[in-house]
């Protein structure tokens, strides 16, 4: 099972995906620059994702726009999610719990190693 790791900042993708395998997880993981390169990557790799992080706010299509649209699709709502965001207003919060009751976790950027990975513990394998 894969990663999704989605952030239009290319240091942040690496960042996150270093710490991740650095604290042992063994899933595979893979990178977008926005939400319409995830859509690709999403429909390749339909019933092989663990988990997706999405950035608030990237260009073109924000995490919360693709959120949005993935939990209006059967094959893809069901799909662990979780916010790796800067914007720690209790609005943006709320806006994505709205979107998406179901959110894996809501991780401020720059995040704690513990609060990461124990919002992702039952859903990657160490």
């Amino acid at each position: 099972m894969k990663i999704l790791i989605v952030d239009d900042s290319l240091l942040d993708r690496k960042l996150l995906s270093r710490t991740l395998v650095n604290a042992g997880v063994k899933n595979e993981i893979v990178q977008a620059e926005n939400g319409e390169a995830a859509l690709g990557i999403i429909a390749q790799h339909m019933g092989d994702l663990a988990l997706i992080f999405l950035d608030y706010q990237m260009p073109n299509m924000s995490g919360i726009e693709l959120m949005d649209g993935l939990v209006k699709i059967p094959a893809t709502a069901g799909i662990p999610m979780v916010m790796v965001t800067a914007s720690a207003s209790d609005e943006s919060k709320l806006a994505a719990y709205k979107i998406n009751p179901k959110l894996a976790g809501y991780v401020l950027k720059p995040f704690k190693l513990d609060i990461l990975l124990a919002t992702i513990k039952p859903y990657v394998q160490f």
